[in-house]
């Protein structure tokens, strides 16, 4: 099966790719390619969805935006 060699007969490069990888000094989720603009997007939105929550708690329990007695 001559035709599919290149497919099932490939050198094994895992312990060299390893090591480069493990001699990386940054923490282990800054490692991958993309990882910082991925954190921050997801830093952003995790900040903006929680203050939101937040807000929307303190908005609840202070009766904020509901008409005041006098005006109903």
């Amino acid at each position: 099966m001559a035709l599919l060699d290149f497919i099932y007969n490939r050198p094994n490069r895992v312990l060299e790719l390893q090591k480069q990888y493990q001699a990386d000094p940054r923490p282990i989720y800054l490692r991958p390619a993309g990882a910082r603009g991925t954190l921050i997007v997801y830093g952003t939105l995790f900040s903006l969805g929680m203050m939101s929550t937040v807000y929307g708690i303190g908005c609840l329990v202070t009766g904020y935006g509901k008409p005041s007695p006098k005006d109903a």
